[in-house]
């Protein structure tokens, strides 16, 4: 009995010390900058926004929350607290390779995170909330902080002009075309997917609630149809990339100069490579396991480097 007790001591102590994705700059973060290339498109409507308290008209905006994320305190949509709105897409995210969306919110810092559950939904009527946890063990003051690496699965993760990326794999969608914001209350009468409370700065006021500035779409139906990658006359295989990477070119295409270049999931370029035959093999062996971009010409290929 006494071992029994020790091993889950063990167990419930590294969960509750565990950390999360750090901040932006940080290794390891998982954070997504506005203007990075594997973004393909953003929100195009809204409906259902619900006002929650706290909140300014000035600040009361809902249309800000659409288009591309400018990364600026003031142009944002405040839902105040408790408050809600849910995003429209014209064509629907699928579940691709990696994150499949990221949320854009407004925090100045690193730590001054104002925190919202996330919803995802096919028909705008049935939604599933992406599993979120929050290890902060004290309240927070109105202008206190959150460590980034004690929180997941909230929209608001990262300062202003970063995204938080979301997998639809996470919930079981294969599509979904609306994504609900839903500000939380930090007052600890929130609790996370494991039953913790959820602590964030409170009480706020004038522009309480978390601030929406954008979502953005990583992967859609029309990016990802194998339609649209035969219509480019290129095929790069495999996906999931152990070595090297395979890419079948038009012959007509050969008379550009074509130039493939890596990219991080984070945007930034690793390098690249002139294309001159038919048929090329890649060697990726220098690159370290993650999440990737390929890109040429109009086509991102997202795979996964083991």
């Amino acid at each position: 009995m006494k071992h029994k007790f020790l091993i889950l001591f063990v167990i419930f102590s590294a969960k509750m010390y565990s950390q999360y994705a750090p901040a932006v700059g940080e290794v390891g973060t998982t954070a997504i900058h506005k203007d990075s290339t594997i973004i393909k498109t953003w929100a195009s409507s809204y409906v259902n926004y619900i006002v929650g308290s706290d909140v300014d008209t000035t600040w009361q905006h809902p249309e800000k929350a659409l288009g591309k994320a400018e990364g600026l305190s003031g142009e944002i949509v405040c839902l105040g607290n408790g408050g809600e709105i849910t995003l429209v897409f014209e064509k629907a995210i699928i579940n691709g390779e990696g994150a499949d969306f990221a949320t854009f919110e407004n925090a100045f810092t690193n730590t001054f995170l104002e925190l919202s559950w996330v919803e995802a939904s096919k028909d705008g009527i049935h939604f599933f909330r992406f599993p979120n946890y929050s290890l902060t063990s004290e309240p927070v003051s109105a202008f206190g902080d959150v460590d980034p690496e004690h929180i997941t699965g909230y929209c608001s993760k990262y300062r202003q002009g970063f995204g938080t990326p979301f997998d639809l794999q996470e919930i079981g969608l294969d599509t979904a075309k609306y994504i609900k914001i839903i500000d939380i209350i930090g007052d600890s009468s929130a609790f996370d997917t494991d039953g913790n409370v959820i602590y964030d700065p409170y009480p706020t006021t004038g522009s309480g609630g978390v601030d929406i500035d954008a979502i953005a779409v990583i992967n859609n139906e029309e990016i990802n149809s194998i339609n649209n990658l035969n219509n480019l006359k290129i095929d790069v295989y495999p996906t999931l990339v152990n070595q090297f990477i395979n890419l079948d070119v038009d012959k007509n295409l050969l008379n550009s100069n074509l130039i493939v270049k890596i990219f991080s999931v984070e945007g930034c370029e690793i390098s690249e490579f002139n294309i001159n035959n038919l048929h090329e093999v890649i060697d990726l062996s220098y690159l370290k396991t993650g999440i990737y971009i390929l890109n040429l010409e109009s086509l991102n290929v997202k795979f996964v480097k083991n």
